[in-house]
C-alpha cells in the first residue's frame, strides 16, 4: 500500500508543470540558495534540505532567471551556442545578478574578466546585452578551441584555457571541478525547462 502511494505521488509530480523562474537568495550565514519560489526562503532546493528561516535584509534582492531570456536567445543564435548552456553559465557565474563583481574582477551576468572585456570591446560589462554577447563570443571561442568538448570549454571558462590545455582536460582544481558539474546540472535543467 505504501509503494502504491509513492507511485501515485511520483506520477503526480511528473504531471505538475515546472516553473520557469529560479530565484536566488542569501541566508543569514551568507550562503546563496536557489529556489523556484521567491517566497520559499526557508528551503534549500538544490540541497533538498530545510534551512532555518533567515531574516532577509531589506537591501537583499532576488533575480529572475527568465529576465534575460530574449538576450540569451539572440546571443546564442548569433554565436551558435546552445541557449541552455549560456543560461546555465549565467546561473552558475552570477545567479542572474547583472551587477555581480567577483573578488578577481569578473563582472556582470557572465562574469567577464577584464582581459575579455578589452578583447571583446565591451564598453559596459554591467550592461546585460553587452555582457551576454561578449560572454557568448568567449564561450563559442572556447568550444571551438576545445573541438566542441563542453566539459573542457567550461573548465577553461572557469580556470583559463592554459590550465585546461596543460592537463588535457578538467584540471584537478576543486573549484573548477565543482563549477563544471554545477553548469552541467543547470544545463540539463534548462535543456528540458
Amino acid at each position: 500500500m505504501i509503494r502504491r502511494g509513492w507511485m501515485i505521488f511520483l506520477v503526480l509530480m511528473v504531471w505538475v508543470p515546472a516553473s520557469a523562474d529560479i530565484y536566488m537568495y542569501k541566508d543569514a550565514s551568507g550562503q546563496i540558495h536557489f529556489t523556484d519560489s521567491p517566497n520559499a526562503h526557508h528551503i534549500d532546493i538544490m540541497g533538498a534540505r530545510p534551512l532555518e528561516k533567515p531574516k532577509m535584509a531589506s537591501s537583499e534582492r532576488v533575480w529572475s532567471s527568465t529576465a534575460y531570456d530574449t538576450l540569451i536567445v539572440k546571443a546564442a543564435e548569433r554565436y551558435n551556442v546552445p541557449f541552455a548552456l549560456v543560461k546555465a553559465v549565467i546561473h552558475a557565474e552570477s545567479g542572474f545578478n547583472p551587477r555581480a563583481l567577483s573578488a578577481k574582477g569578473a563582472k556582470g551576468l557572465m562574469q567577464l574578466m577584464p582581459v575579455n572585456i578589452i578583447f571583446y570591446k565591451i564598453k559596459d560589462p554591467y550592461d546585460p546585452q553587452e555582457n551576454i554577447m561578449g560572454g557568448c563570443a568567449y564561450l563559442k571561442h572556447l568550444l571551438t578551441d576545445f573541438q566542441g568538448n563542453t566539459k573542457m570549454a567550461l573548465a577553461a571558462y572557469n580556470a583559463g584555457p592554459t590550465k585546461v590545455k596543460h592537463h588535457n582536460g578538467v584540471p584537478p582544481i576543486a573549484e573548477t571541478q565543482a563549477y563544471v558539474a554545477k553548469v552541467e546540472r543547470f544545463n540539463k535543467y534548462y535543456s528540458v525547462n
